[in-house]
């Protein structure tokens, strides 16, 4: 087999060379191959020593490949634990969110007894119930140097009871 049918053989396999890379090869013994003696081919090469190269070949660029394949794994394992983290504080949330939402429909769900919010006996009077509210919120009123936030919750209470 000569250069030609060699770089046919290569293109046959996938590999894209010219006379030159074969001749190449030879020179840095890649190919085995032997000076012929007729002047229009300058080496013959055996089939075998031919697919040997080919076989050496496409195990170097599969390898080439494998690498790349290998960093982009890497990579990907990487997203998907920073994915995993995201997703347990997403749910995280989601039950802190629940926990909350649930509190407030308890809270929502229960009668108020005014008695009870301001520590009195439960079948007090609703008079005196009125006047330490009263009392209360004057004294929580922001005027007062009293808690705004306090005063707040209580006007409320106050306001939906009476």
């Amino acid at each position: 087999m000569n250069i030609t049918d060699a770089v046919a053989q290569l293109h046959k396999s996938g590999i894209k060379a010219n006379g030159e890379d074969v001749e190449g090869w030879i020179e840095e013994g890649k190919i085995k191959a032997e000076r012929s003696a007729r002047r229009q081919v300058s080496y013959s090469i055996k089939m075998k020593d031919l697919a040997d190269f080919i076989i050496q070949e496409k195990e170097v660029r599969y390898r080439q490949k494998l690498g790349v394949v290998l960093l982009q794994v890497k990579d990907l394992k990487g997203q998907i634990e920073i994915l995993n983290t995201r997703v347990q504080i997403e749910e995280s949330k989601v039950k802190s969110l629940k926990k909350m939402i649930q509190a407030q429909k308890l809270i929502a769900d229960e009668e108020i007894q005014p008695a009870k919010l301001l520590d009195l006996k439960p079948d007090e009077d609703l008079q005196i119930i009125r006047k330490e509210f009263k009392k209360l919120l004057k004294a929580l009123h922001p005027d007062r140097s009293g808690d705004e936030r306090l005063f707040k919750v209580f006007n409320e209470h106050y306001k939906n009871i009476f």
